[in-house]
């Protein structure tokens, strides 16, 4: 252990910052780009990450689907005890499924980062904000997402597990603040007026349509298809198609402190200060509102909704998670008989090593997957939803640009360091640039991810700084983008993966941690990619690979070993069908 005493800091917020002496920053979401020029001049480190390498991960995974097993039918219990209900697991899976794994993952995470952190390095104190009236609870599920990456609610959660842990070798100091009662995050994006004018719009044509719907028809809600697609499977079903407009509901009520503490009573099974302690003891003071004090309401608003009394069956393929009106109405529908089914939502699903199985998953009585099955019986191959139709696919241009398309900075919601794994992805990044001859170099196009305005806003500032002769694309259509180029390039495993391969687009990917992050099952089929030239597990294999093959993308991709490794894959985990309406209304049906 370092002799060396630091203060600790434990998120990005300044006001909680130490300048005349040594410090210790918890993690690199501390250490925000924009603000270089104040931490490269501190007396600091960073502590170690947490929970990287497959080993790792592999064990907190059992670990976290153990305590979720464990913990989740005694909150059922509780909940039904305090809302008078006699729901059942399923029930409140489908309510409330999504937000209770990410919570057991967050914990662990947070739990497990401030122990290493207080066993590895002498800690000379830390410091906190301080307001009683400061509440845990996001609004929903949503908001609980967004949470994760707050400086001000992280700074309350580790406050409250410090004090939980009970480590006295050192002192908190506190910084009293008049802050809201609790983390609020909109996510809307549009003008309130604009807003307003398009849910009329939606109310006026959605009544038109409610006239020609059958309380027995089935509701089709965003299924990832196209718009006409949609349509030609609700006729092609004998019904109307109906158009569901966005659902206006918003979280009015507020964390009652009282009911939450005498409800960690009713629950709180261990007063040890392990990590099952601590996920009992933390649970009330983290469940969105809208689960407790809004559950009424929102029951209400549920029940009001104008889609069929009891539909045969309900698909989505988008609003299985964070939709709270639409799950509420699923739930209770589904406890009376109506079957759930649920389509792939973009990649990972049947290849990623930690959502095995996903909640979307076991709560369907069909899960639609892209070709592939696994050992559930709900697991229902089907074919890739987003290009499912009879229009031509995308085309691309053989003398056209290289598009590099950008992962995103991911919210702080899995058992192990996402920031750490993601300042190595941006060394990797540079690195492939670096990389390129001169030709392919010019024809680059970087594609930033759309969340980088919200989760990472000085994404630009990082590139212009490292490459200063970089075109950087943040608003065009990824189609169009696609079209104009001549090789599509992932700079992780991606969703794009699967369409461009699938839709028979030159495409090379390349990431780090080689194949840890996928399951067995899924290896053979990712190697032959990589045999291929297809995948690469270094920055510098795939910029090497772009260099020998520029002039000649087409002589490459169309080489019989690569579209041997394309097809083999595509059939398994991007299916495409050529009649994709009768398939699946087979499948529905």
């Amino acid at each position: 252990m370092p002799n060396i005493h630091r203060h600790l800091i434990t998120t990005s917020d300044e006001l909680t910052w130490k300048f005349d002496r040594p410090v210790i920053f918890l993690g690199e979401w501390c250490r925000t780009y924009d603000r270089k020029h104040i931490w490269q001049n501190m007396d600091a480190i960073v502590a170690k990450p947490y929970g990287l390498g497959q080993l790792k991960k592999d064990a907190d995974h059992l670990e976290a689907r153990q305590l979720e097993d464990k913990l989740f039918p005694l909150l059922c219990e509780v909940l039904n005890k305090h809302h008078k209900t006699e729901h059942n697991e399923r029930f409140w899976k489908i309510i409330i499924g999504h937000w209770f794994r990410r919570y057991i993952h967050l914990m662990l995470n947070r739990y497990k980062t401030l122990e290493k952190c207080l066993k590895s390095y002498n800690i000379s104190g830390v410091t906190f904000h301080k307001n009683d009236q400061y509440a845990l609870a996001p609004l929903d599920s949503n908001s609980a997402i967004f949470a994760a990456n707050d400086s001000r609610w992280n700074d309350a959660l580790n406050c409250n597990l410090l004090n939980l842990i009970n480590y006295k070798n050192f002192p908190i100091e506190y910084i009293h603040v008049d802050d809201q009662i609790g983390f609020r995050f909109n996510s809307s994006r549009k003008s309130k007026t604009i807003k307003k004018t398009l849910q009329l719009c939606f109310v006026i044509l959605e009544k038109a349509t409610r006239l020609f719907t059958g309380s027995h028809d089935a509701l089709i809600m965003h299924s990832y298809l196209l718009l006409k697609e949609e349509i030609k499977l609700n006729l092609s079903l004998g019904q109307f198609p109906r158009l569901n407009y966005p659902i206006n509901f918003e979280v009015l009520e507020k964390p009652d402190k009282i009911l939450r503490l005498a409800l960690t009573e009713k629950l709180y099974q261990s007063a040890e200060n392990n990590i099952w302690g601590i996920l009992n003891k933390m649970l009330f003071q983290m469940i969105p509102v809208c689960y407790l004090e809004g559950f009424s309401r929102l029951s209400k608003i549920s029940n009001d909704q104008p889609w069929p009394k009891a539909p045969k069956f309900i698909f989505t393929s988008n609003d299985f998670d964070t939709n709270e009106v639409f799950k509420f109405w699923v739930a209770n529908k589904v406890k009376k008989g109506s079957k759930y089914f649920i389509g792939q939502h973009g990649n990972n699903y049947g290849t990623y090593r930690y959502m095995n199985p996903s909640i979307e998953e076991i709560i369907s009585d069909k899960f639609l997957t892209w070709g592939w099955r696994d050992n559930l019986s709900q697991h229902t191959p089907a074919f890739i939803f987003k290009i499912a139709s009879n229009r031509k696919s995308i085309s691309y241009n053989p003398k056209g640009s290289l598009l590099l398309i950008e992962d995103m900075r991911y919210h702080r919601l899995d058992t192990w360091d996402r920031c750490a794994e993601y300042s190595i992805y941006s060394e990797d990044q540079i690195k492939f640039i670096r990389k390129l001859l001169k030709c392919p170099l010019n024809k680059l196009i970087l594609r930033l991810h759309s969340s980088f305005k919200y989760n990472n806003p000085s994404e630009q500032e990082f590139w212009k700084e490292n490459i200063q002769s970089i075109k950087i694309d943040i608003d065009s259509p990824i189609v169009k983008l696609i079209s104009q180029s001549r090789l599509v390039v992932y700079s992780y495993d991606s969703t794009g993966i699967l369409e461009t391969m699938a839709q028979n687009i030159p495409t090379i990917a390349f990431w780090q941690n080689g194949l840890d992050h996928l399951r067995e099952s899924a290896k053979p089929y990712y190697r032959s990619l990589i045999d291929a030239g297809v995948i690469h597990t270094t920055a510098e294999s795939a910029a090497s690979k772009i260099n020998k093959i520029w002039n000649d993308i087409d002589g490459w991709w169309f080489s019989s070993e690569v579209q041997s490794a394309r097809e083999s894959f595509c059939a398994k985990y991007a299916r495409v069908s050529p009649t994709p309406i009768n398939d699946l209304k087979s499948l529905l049906c």
